[in-house]
């Protein structure tokens, strides 16, 4: 396995569920890139794809010694379909489609790690470690919450999602069968965002051995998430390596080591 990481990053968003300014959002990036800097430095290759027209010269400045990286751009003078109105989903895997047919450094690796990347993974050694462990002939693996438990005791979490901020595919099997995922997205129609498709995509694929739906180690990130429903279109905000976020983790991972058929 030749693994490459594809950081996904808009700077100057425009979608109807965007958070935060652009200042904010630029720090959040570059802040993200010195921790890959001082984490894994050159051991994997980086594939920054940003779509805005933000200037990418102080990033390019910092971390084109650091980090064994490329960077790709797609400008709105581009044309490419964007379209603001679907949300985050349907653009971030249109940006991700033209990355994948972009990308110099995809062509010499078989898979990719697929990153959202406003904030840093904070245990990505171990995430590497097991997927280079557990992927190698595998065409994908993702991280998939499918449980009725909260339902049957009265949560109000929700139980039946597909983690979109991370995960891997081969580089071939994306152009193949996953280019034009982004066409069945749309964040304002319930049951369309990405989650719901790496979701359904898992209940489809589940018995399939050439693809792998939980991760062995829980992920942890670090920053301000933020995001908005398509229900009431509010948006909320919380920090992924908070207190208490990190307790739940500890918890999320025993119960993977304890329960790894039971899709928490």
């Amino acid at each position: 396995m030749k693994l490459a990481i594809l950081l996904t990053a808009t700077v100057k968003v425009q979608v109807i569920s965007g958070n935060f300014s652009v200042k904010e959002r630029a720090v959040m990036y570059s802040s993200a890139l010195r921790y890959y800097a001082n984490k894994i430095g050159k051991k994997y290759p980086i594939v920054f794809l940003e779509n805005s027209d933000y200037d990418l010269s102080e990033l390019k400045k910092e971390f084109n010694d650091k980090l064994d990286i490329e960077w790709i751009q797609l400008r709105p003078n581009e044309k490419l379909p964007f379209n603001p109105q679907k949300g985050k989903s349907f653009n971030e895997y249109l940006m991700i489609k033209e990355g994948v047919l972009r990308s110099k450094k995809l062509k010499e690796c078989t898979h990719f790690l697929k990153i959202t990347g406003r904030y840093a993974m904070v245990n990505i050694l171990t995430i590497t470690r097991e997927i280079e462990k557990r992927a190698n002939n595998k065409v994908f693996m993702g991280d998939i919450k499918d449980t009725r438990l909260y339902e049957m005791i009265g949560s109000k979490n929700y139980g039946h999602w597909g983690d979109s901020r991370f995960w891997v595919c081969q580089v071939e099997y994306y152009k193949s069968q996953m280019l034009e995922c982004y066409l069945e997205m749309d964040d304002c129609v319930d049951g369309k965002w990405a989650e719901h498709y790496l979701l359904n995509m898992a209940r489809r694929y589940k018995q399939d051995k050439r693809f792998i739906f939980r991760f062995r180690n829980q992920v942890l990130f670090n920053g301000i998430a933020g995001m908005r429903t398509s229900k009431d279109l509010t948006t909320g905000k919380f920090r992924q390596n908070s207190f208490s976020i990190k307790i739940k983790c500890q918890i999320r991972h025993l119960m993977r080591v304890l329960f790894p058929k039971f899709w928490f």
